[in-house]
């Protein structure tokens, strides 16, 4: 790999725009005024001035993070993530190090592959004899994402610290073209023998409309790329000697063996759950390996890219610390597009706003022309509500169809207050919610307490059995050891819930609280409440329906905005409370609910803060244990002799 060093050019350029102003779209035209590389070749001698891609990653990070570039929270937490790790890395006992010479190779060959279909390129990009320049040019958000995740090296062997990428973008911002450039990196320059690229689709058709097909379009287009590696191509692969790049569907008959050195998704929530199952069994086996995913937000909250967007909220959002995880996340907040009172998408709003496009398309002015995707999206509010939808979807990034969330997760953020312990309220009144969810799954306990100024300090307990299907969620268990380590959350033995342990918590915050209630969940607590309610305990059964959980619900809500409700950074309850959806009804009700049936992103947390919420508004919701019209808290009679005849039905 060549050595870089940078020029010293005396005075530096101006970029196109003035330095500090507010843009719409950062330009590899704004970073003129950086200079460039000194590129050394150590056999020859000879050098070469190549643009400071490192450099160009770095302001594109700044112009994020200062607001220069209006960008969305979850954009702003990864790039301030991304300079933080470049800070960190500086330091030789950390873990991993920064290798521009890494970037500077990829982005160099990024920039020596040429276009392969018509589009801006052929007005923006004008040859010295005035004909179309079909050299790619990588634009500052492009070089960005391939400094993280090209970049960041493990110290102990130099393989790349980044192995899982999530890059949501909307439709038209070169998705293709990116994933593109990634698989003949790694096909045509990776170290090592044998390389295996596979293009995971639904099926092989989809790979053969979207990505793989484009690569080798690419290709084909390339002859000099052709003789240069000496690659070969098929209809079903594209090789260098060992080496391929290949079509990846659950129908194929590629699922077995398989030991990808990178692995590719486009539209990922497209129905590709199953294929991406198979490359994660398999991953991990090459000490170089990455899994990358390019996607534009779904109709539904399923699919791995989904729940990789679940996973970037933890990641930049809630303080969990994964650095081989990278996200760059291009949408809008919340309050951009949403009715304040509602939480219903403002459609005039969104679709009349011209800045929004700008701050959700990083490819705008460039592959996207802002007259007609102005005119288009200003079109679509005369549509009709579902195909504003696809609007919404493909232009914004929006998952229309996953339902909004209740809270935003940087609202929830914000409520945080340090130094906040259950210590300071003993002996003050309590409120406490309890949901012990089913046989086979979670239990939450929360307690609330009232502050000076209209305020709550809210605390959580969570509990859940060793061998339940959520405790053993591939996806999950990384997160549960560490809230297991940090106190947050309870691994008990077993397959069933230790509702006995809970009661005995429940029984010492008693001790210690001035307990106001009990709240739990009919359904499920008969036992626990007749226990509780035996020794004289305040247990009261809070019906869980629109009636009753609206107005707590609402509460919580307008307390989150006002940052009226405090906590101590629980990460299993930030973790809930980002999961628990809603929709609002005509009548005005909501109940909380999951994104989906037997999803596996808890919100008893979140409902059990209701439950206490909803007793301390209006105590007369709840009734006693043992008056609770149509409630027999006699085990026995409801759960059978032992417990366990319908262990089969809990869903969790």
């Amino acid at each position: 790999m060549p050595k870089t060093r940078q020029s010293s050019q005396g005075k530096r350029k101006a970029g196109s725009r003035a330095q500090g102003s507010v843009i719409l779209g950062l330009h590899r035209s704004d970073c003129a005024h950086l200079d460039p590389l000194i590129l050394e070749n150590s056999e020859t001698g000879e050098e070469e001035l190549v643009p400071d891609y490192p450099a160009i990653a770095h302001y594109y990070a700044e112009c994020v993070v200062s607001g220069r570039l209006p960008s969305n929270r979850l954009l702003v937490a990864a790039a301030k993530r991304y300079l933080r790790m470049l800070e960190m890395a500086k330091n030789d006992r950390n873990e991993f190090y920064y290798s521009p010479e890494h970037v500077v190779d990829f982005c160099r060959f990024g920039e020596r592959l040429r276009h392969f279909e018509s589009g801006n390129w052929e007005i923006n990009q004008i040859d010295a004899d005035g004909k179309p320049d079909p050299s790619i040019i990588l634009e500052p958000f492009e070089i960005w994402i391939e400094s993280a995740c090209q970049g960041f090296r493990r110290r102990l062997n130099g393989t790349r610290l980044v192995e899982t990428a999530l890059e949501l973008i909307p439709r038209k911002n070169a998705k293709s073209l990116r994933a593109a450039r990634a698989a003949l990196y790694e096909l045509c320059c990776a170290p090592g023998l044998g390389q295996e690229i596979p293009i995971a689709a639904a099926t092989a058709k989809q790979a053969d409309d979207t990505l793989f097909g484009d690569i080798v379009k690419m290709v084909k287009n390339d002859q000099e790329l052709i003789e240069e590696f000496g690659l070969r191509v098929t209809n079903d692969e594209v090789t260098k000697g060992e080496s391929k790049i290949f079509k990846l569907s659950s129908q194929g008959e590629r699922l077995d063996g398989l030991n990808p050195s990178l692995a590719l998704f486009e539209e990922g929530h497209a129905g590709a759950a199953s294929v991406y199952k198979v490359v994660d069994s398999a991953f991990g086996a090459r000490p170089n390996a990455q899994r990358r995913m390019i996607t534009t937000a779904g109709y539904r909250a399923e699919g791995p890219g989904f729940d990789l967007l679940k996973q970037a909220e933890m990641v930049l959002l809630h303080g969990m610390e994964d650095y081989t995880f990278f996200a760059a996340i291009y949408t809008l907040d919340p309050e951009d597009y949403q009715n304040p009172e509602t939480k219903a998408i403002d459609w005039d709003r969104l679709l009349r706003t011209p800045e929004l496009i700008a701050k959700a398309n990083p490819m705008y002015g460039i592959s996207l022309d802002p007259i007609k995707i102005n005119a288009s999206v200003l079109q679509g509010h005369k549509l009709r509500p579902d195909k504003r939808g696809e609007i919404a979807r493909t232009r914004f990034n929006l998952w229309t169809g996953a339902g909004m969330t209740l809270i935003e997760a940087a609202a929830w953020a914000a409520c945080f207050l340090k130094g906040l312990d259950l210590s300071h309220f003993i002996g003050k009144r309590c409120w406490i919610g309890v949901d012990l969810g089913q046989v086979l799954d979670m239990c939450a306990i929360i307690l609330l307490f009232e502050m000076p100024n209209d305020k709550l300090a809210v605390f959580g307990q969570f509990y859940l059995p060793e061998q339940s299907p959520t405790a053993e969620n591939a996806d999950l268990v990384d997160n549960l050891a560490l809230w297991q380590e940090a106190g947050y959350l309870y691994l008990t033995p077993g397959p069933l819930a230790d509702h006995d342990l809970v009661r005995s918590h429940i029984e010492q915050f008693c001790e210690l609280f001035d307990v106001q209630v009990i709240a739990c969940d009919p359904m499920q607590a008969h036992n626990t409440v007749k226990h509780l309610w035996d020794g004289n305990k305040p247990v009261m059964v809070y019906p869980n329906n629109q009636k009753t959980m609206t107005a707590p619900t609402d509460d919580i809500i307008g307390r989150v905005a006002t940052q009226r409700i405090l906590h101590d950074n629980n990460p299993v309850l930030s973790w809930m409370v980002g999961n628990t959806h809603g929709d609002r009804w005509p009548n005005g009700s909501i109940l909380p609910r999951k994104d989906k049936k037997d999803s596996p992103r808890k919100i008893d947390g979140f409902v059990a803060m209701c439950f206490a919420n909803g007793c301390r508004l209006d105590p007369a919701e709840a009734k006693p244990a043992g008056e609770a019209q149509g409630i027999n808290t006699d085990p026995y009679q409801h759960r059978g002799l032992i417990g366990f005849e319908n262990v089969e039905m809990a869903n969790g």
